[in-house]
């Protein structure tokens, strides 16, 4: 019976077993959307599709198991946002929905350094991945006489109306983040991480354009004149069936951001080859 718990220790407890630490950390950055409304990388128009163009603020607790493997703990707030004004194609920019949403975000993921490392170390640095699983809170808002509106109350594709089957969509969904970082030693105490993420979404709605258009007209009768507008800013020549977004795709984003960590434990109980 020894046996066979020294053979399962072996595989399951960390070999670095004094490379283990918390830290916390503090970080900053933008973000990139993609999904119906606007448009990244070569089919966007200047730096706004290729750059981060919204904030996002980082808090992180980091438990680092040994010299590869660590998990963190994160939670995010800041701005999604995008315009079919910087989209290249004729029928994203006579659309013209624009759109932002403060987002909340919790998500647990593991991170594996390439390299042997641990802050304080003579192993002061690594490139690494990380992958995990989260959940972001949403709320699109468009701009109405000059004010920031919430779009999903309005119901913009006739959402709980006669002109639709569908129902108000959830503004919390599940959310996949993984990508790659490089992380370096400061000191005794102090590290950083520059890293880039992808976040793929369970939701189609964080831009509030998902499925077909509804006739403008009916749904300012049944809503309100500002719900029309926002389900049609462009003035889109309405016909039946006529699509507004493409359901079939997820929302995803990109973050990319720099965070400055603290080592938790007390210098007394590390490791002396630190």
């Amino acid at each position: 019976m020894k046996r066979y718990i020294l053979l399962i220790s072996i595989f399951i407890l960390p070999k670095d077993i004094c490379a283990q630490y918390y830290e916390l950390g503090f970080g900053g950055g933008g973000t990139l959307f993609h999904g119906d409304v606007g448009a990244v990388g070569l089919n966007a128009e200047g730096i706004r599709g290729i750059f981060p163009n919204q904030p996002i603020g980082t808090i992180t607790l980091r438990h680092q198991f040994n010299w590869h493997w660590s998990a963190r703990f994160n939670f995010s707030r800041g701005y999604l946002g995008s315009s079919d004004s910087w989209a290249k194609d004729d029928f994203k920019f006579n659309r013209a929905i624009d759109f932002r949403t403060e987002i909340n975000e919790f998500a647990l993921m593991t991170e594996f350094n390439f390299w042997p490392y641990a802050t304080g170390s003579k192993k002061k640095q690594s490139f690494y991945i990380f992958g995990g699983i989260g959940l972001t809170g949403y709320n699109p808002q468009g701009i109405y006489e000059n004010q920031w509106v919430d779009l999903r109350s309005l119901g913009t594709e006739g959402q709980q109306t006669a002109l639709s089957s569908q129902l108000f969509y959830s503004r919390t969904t599940l959310m996949v983040p993984f990508g790659i970082g490089y992380r370096k030693s400061l000191g005794r105490d102090i590290s950083m991480t520059a890293e880039i993420g992808w976040r793929s979404y369970g939701s189609d709605y964080i831009d509030d354009t998902s499925v077909d258009y509804v006739n403008a007209s009916d749904l300012a009768q049944e809503r309100s004149v500002m719900a029309a507008y926002f389900a049609n800013p462009g003035n889109v020549a309405y016909t039946n069936g006529l699509a507004r977004g493409n359901a079939n795709v997820k929302d995803w984003s990109i973050f990319v951001g720099i965070t400055l960590f603290y080592n938790l434990n007390p210098r007394n109980e590390r490791c002396r080859e630190f």
